[in-house]
């Protein structure tokens, strides 16, 4: 499972800008369970002009993004990521999103299944 940190937010304070990802990353470094998420600076999550964005992936399941998030909801982001990698599907009906994060899912992007191959004709 990762965890993806907009690296650019907040996006239209240029003066501003990574200081998200700076914070997050030094909240996540000393946070407990952190060892078990990979987590990725991403150029951009399309979540402006709402800044503090993450998303959550896994293969296989839907991607969860969270918008207007600091460095505070380290904890509540640690364990949404968690309860996201338990389930099987990753979509937020099917495990417990914390409290704290549920008003502030800004996108929910499904997989396509794999196509299969298709056998040559003969």
């Amino acid at each position: 499972m990762t965890l993806l940190v907009c690296r650019t937010c907040p996006r239209y304070a240029p003066q501003h800008s990574g200081e998200f990802a700076q914070s997050l990353t030094a909240a996540l470094t000393t946070a407990p369970a952190v060892d078990k998420i990979d987590v990725r600076k991403v150029h951009c999550l399309g979540g402006c002009p709402n800044h503090g964005v993450v998303a959550i992936d896994g293969p296989g399941k839907a991607r969860i993004r969270f918008a207007g998030l600091t460095a505070h909801d380290v904890q509540a982001i640690i364990e949404a990521a968690l309860g996201h990698d338990a389930c099987l599907t990753g979509a937020p009906e099917d495990w417990h999103v914390p409290e704290s994060l549920a008003d502030r899912i800004s996108s929910i992007t499904l997989k396509r299944a794999p196509r299969h191959a298709h056998s040559p004709s003969r």
